[in-house]
């Protein structure tokens, strides 16, 4: 007998642990996709913010006229920074990276003093950047203004296909997310059947059956939601050490509010499937 009990404890617990296991995996996938999803526009941004926009100025550019333009940049709400290199820096950096002094066998420096421009990520796009270069034509002294249009282009388009993706993967994984929860619950008290025939038997009230098991079954989603999040963390931080351009706790509120949601998905669709399951099977004359 005691055997016999001892058998069904572990099977009990074995199947408690199926569930709690299922319920993590599938949680911490959807946290993941749900903070991708978040993430995705900070990587667009990075990505976005590091093309530049040069402008290089005539030899004949005087000193008041550059502190005119780097005025009139920094007042300029779509301007993020700039950066200024004067010819002989480089024509440094340049005789450095060809391993020869050129200016020397020239006798002059062909080079340019060059502004480069960082604009905002939610300018990076051809019709901002043409209208941006069009407000620089006022300044005579500018040479040239050049960025790199095809790769602008690719970048706005690709990152549109990626997010409307993510959206889609998103929707689909939120949707599979419950129903397999929910098949993991139907499949446990399943596997209960006869506690709740011998219960219905001894006359208690269907609120009294239902209560234990929906109370398990949140207790469970809970827990699962918890570690979801704190393995969701670790990755997070780990992803942070690998790639340090990125930093991935930018937005903390984006966190919390994933957070928040993993949690109430997690112990709404436990609550949800364990109370209907119940009560289709307290409806039943006969469990079997």
């Amino acid at each position: 007998m005691k055997t016999k009990n001892n058998l069904e404890n572990t099977k009990v617990r074995s199947n408690l642990i199926s569930i709690f296991l299922i319920n993590t995996v599938v949680l911490f996938t959807l946290s993941l996709i749900g903070f991708i999803y978040l993430k995705s526009s900070s990587v667009e941004s990075y990505f976005k913010e590091n093309i530049l926009v040069n402008v290089y100025l005539k030899n004949t550019t005087k000193e008041f006229e550059n502190k005119q333009l780097i005025k009139f940049l920094n007042l300029n709400d779509d301007v993020k920074e700039i950066t200024y290199l004067a010819k002989e820096d480089a024509a440094e950096i340049f005789s450095k990276e060809i391993g020869e002094e050129f200016v020397g066998f020239l006798g002059y420096n062909p080079l340019l003093d060059a502004i480069s421009i960082q604009l905002y990520s939610n300018r990076i796009d051809i019709y901002s950047i043409e209208n941006f270069i069009k407000n620089l034509n006022n300044f005579d002294f500018i040479e040239e203004v050049e960025y790199d249009k095809p790769l602008v282009d690719a970048l706005n388009k690709n990152f549109e296909k990626i997010g409307l993706w993510i959206l889609i993967l998103s929707v689909v994984f939120f949707i599979t997310s419950f129903i397999l929860i929910n098949n993991s619950i139907k499949i446990s008290i399943y596997s209960k059947r006869e506690i709740i025939k011998t219960m219905q038997l001894v006359g208690a009230t269907r609120k009294f059956i239902r209560k234990p098991f929906i109370w398990l079954y949140v207790k469970i989603s809970f827990l699962s939601s918890i570690v979801s999040i704190l393995l969701l963390l670790i990755l997070i931080a780990q992803l942070g050490n690998q790639i340090e351009d990125i930093d991935f706790f930018t937005n903390f509120n984006d966190l919390l509010i994933l957070g928040c949601f993993i949690i109430i998905f997690g112990i709404t669709t436990s609550f949800v499937s364990s109370f209907f399951i119940t009560q289709r099977y307290l409806k039943l004359k006969f469990v079997r």
